[in-house]
């Protein structure tokens, strides 16, 4: 005990003879440090606990910083050589240049952006396209109308394999009444609407027909307004022009084609309904047999109404090729509707 005792008193003079050694050698700057530097005990000529650590630690987290930012700088500038090198073609760069932000760099954003540009520049649609009775009759929703009722008819027949039946007349009756006749059908309808109507009472069906009524005035709307000529006489009377001749013919032709297969489809659904026969199949047959061939004709008229008033006969043309495009959608539901009625014939003869 008296040894330790000894030591610690030797050691506190010691400390004591360095503490009025710092004071005087000590710079302005570390005044800061004198409440925390000078009640440590140990601390020779600036050193404080700890200073080579922190040293150490900063020099480290200098190092660091400068690798990972040249591996970052090497990483971006790998990736661009990648992005230029995918967008090369042989005749050499492509026309759409990379989207680039140098403060933030490419995001989801940008990526997404650039696919969207990608894609409307790969669907883009051309004029001629826009002409065809394809994309209009497709643009009318004329085919979505048309696979539903194609839909239809593939349920009939599978469950036709169901089911038996001894009516093998009328199934050739139906076939042979459905089927398409090579000849054009002249059919002089005075009124479209008193026709159609007549059509769905002979099936007894309560179906509307406002929308075909509709399509149907406002083609003629538009007809008589390409005759419409300017009030003031003195000013020149407006000419439509070829193409918008065109295109409202193209239009008004698959708006109606598209809008006739919408009610065959209605039909159909509507027939598939009933649980008991009401029409005979013979009826049921030869009725939309007609009203087929009431609305192809109409068709036919509306390409005529709008025929005389072209001047360019490759407009006149292209009219008459689409119009017969537009014709064969609406014949073809007549192929459709012959599983449906045999359908019909089995369902209700169980």
């Amino acid at each position: 005990v008296c040894f330790a005792k000894q030591w610690y008193q030797r050691r506190v003079r010691e400390d004591e003879k360095t503490k009025e050694v710092t004071k005087d050698e000590v710079q302005p700057t570390t005044a800061k440090h004198t409440d925390t530097a000078s009640t440590d005990v140990g601390d020779k000529e600036g050193y404080y606990p700890g200073a080579g650590l922190w040293s150490g630690l900063a020099a480290l987290s200098t190092t660091g910083t400068q690798y990972l930012n040249s591996g970052l700088d090497a990483l971006e500038k790998a990736s661009n050589q990648a992005y230029d090198a995918l967008n090369y073609d042989v005749e050499g760069p492509k026309s759409k240049a990379r989207v680039k932000d140098s403060a933030k760099g490419t995001n989801l954003m940008n990526v997404l952006q650039e696919a969207k540009l990608k894609y409307e520049q790969s669907e883009r649609i051309s004029e001629e396209t826009k002409r065809t009775m394809v994309y209009l009759f497709d643009e009318e929703q004329g085919l979505s109308q048309l696979e539903a009722l194609e839909m239809l008819s593939r349920e009939c027949a599978l469950k036709m394999k169901s089911g038996t039946t001894d009516n093998s007349a009328l199934f050739l009756y139906i076939e042979t009444s459905l089927e398409l006749t090579g000849a054009d059908s002249e059919i002089i309808i005075e009124h479209l609407g008193a026709a159609v109507t007549d059509c769905l009472k002979n099936l007894k069906l309560d179906l509307p027909i406002s929308k075909l009524n509709h399509c149907r005035y406002e083609i003629a709307r538009q007809l008589s307004e390409t005759d419409m000529t300017s009030v003031d006489e003195t000013a020149k009377p407006t000419k439509i022009s070829n193409a918008a001749l065109l295109d409202g013919a193209l239009k008004s032709v698959a708006g109606f084609s598209a809008r006739s297969v919408e009610l065959f489809k209605k039909i159909a659904e509507l027939s598939l309904l009933k649980t008991t026969l009401e029409v005979d199949l013979k009826t049921q047959a030869d009725t939309v047999k007609f009203l087929n061939e009431v609305l192809c004709c109409e068709v036919e008229n509306i390409r005529e109404q709008w025929e005389n008033k072209m001047e360019s006969k490759a407009d006149i043309d292209l009219l008459f090729v689409e119009t017969s495009n537009a014709v064969s959608y609406l014949q073809e539901t007549l192929h459709f509707f012959v599983p449906v009625l045999k359908w019909i014939l089995v369902k209700t003869s169980m």
